[in-house]
């Protein structure tokens, strides 16, 4: 009975997921120089400064960057804490990628300005995309990708993980994504899979690596996580909790402000913020 009552209670939350209401909303991640960062992400990789908060009272500074408003684009929000100028990346965050319909154009570009090219213009590995690799002035890296016109040009967020089945599974169950495509790349070692709430080429999307043979990453404490749009905060922890997911911040409002959030972790540590729809939209007021 207990075990009938779980799978029930497993494939109404399932189903609610499927049908909620959701958008990748920004990724939140922390700098040593505002300015310096906001300079180059304005000036190497064409990003709007969206808006610009100081919070003197808790030491830190945030600053929200993207390539459009952020009620219908996914954006960068940058957290710099006061006196703290550097922190450790870790091994498991990968890079951010960014749609342009020229890459080599955008590398001389982002030479001119001072920035680092990690790799330079050429076909990916084994296929036909123009892709490079560039760096922000933390050590952040950017893959940019050669496409046409896309409403989404900050496109994908590409995080390791140690198991991908159980990422996929936990991902598609939990936070209700669709996996768009995998690919395994034995000569390389390692296999990748899109994940997200709409195409790739329209939206931003998850990008899972496994690394063979790897299963844990040091994360370190520069990345701090993806947050995501929801009707109900309260049912998405039911759901995260019951799918294999840990809830790090029961669901509720925030202090002063009323914006109703649930904080989590993935499997393998990745942290996830939900942000009730309607209270996110009022923010934006």
């Amino acid at each position: 009975m207990a075990q009938a009552s779980t799978a029930a209670t497993q494939e109404s939350l399932f189903d609610w997921v499927k049908k909620d209401k959701r958008r990748m909303l920004h990724v939140v991640y922390r700098v040593g120089d505002l300015d310096r960062t906001i300079k180059f992400y304005t000036e190497c990789i064409g990003m709007k400064l969206l808006r610009k908060r100081d919070i003197p009272e808790e030491r830190y500074t945030n600053a929200f960057l993207g390539y459009g408003p952020e009620d219908s684009h996914f954006v960068i929000e940058l957290t710099y804490n006061y006196g703290i100028d550097s922190y450790d990346i870790g091994a498991g965050l990968g890079h951010f990628g960014i749609a342009v319909e020229d890459v080599a154009k955008t590398v001389e570009l982002i030479k001119a300005k001072g920035g680092k090219v990690n790799r330079e213009p050429g076909p990916v590995k084994g296929g036909s995309t123009v892709i490079a690799f560039v760096e922000d002035p933390d050590g952040y890296k950017f893959e940019l990708l050669e496409r046409g016109p896309t409403p989404e040009p900050l496109c994908q967020v590409m995080l390791r993980v140690g198991d991908l089945d159980r990422s996929i599974s936990f991902y598609e169950k939990a936070f209700g994504m669709d996996l768009l495509c995998k690919r395994d790349n034995p000569e390389y070692k390692y296999t990748t899979t899109m994940i997200g709430y709409g195409s790739e080429d329209k939206n931003c999307v998850l990008e899972l690596t496994y690394n063979y043979g790897i299963t844990e990453y040091d994360k370190g404490n520069a990345y701090a996580q993806i947050c995501i749009g929801t009707n109900d905060v309260y049912r998405t922890a039911e759901a995260v909790k019951i799918f294999g997911g840990k809830v790090t911040r029961e669901p509720g409002p925030l202090p002063g402000i009323n914006t109703k959030i649930t904080a989590c972790l993935d499997p393998d540590g990745w942290k996830t913020v939900f942000v009730d729809n309607i209270d996110f939209l009022k923010e934006l007021e």
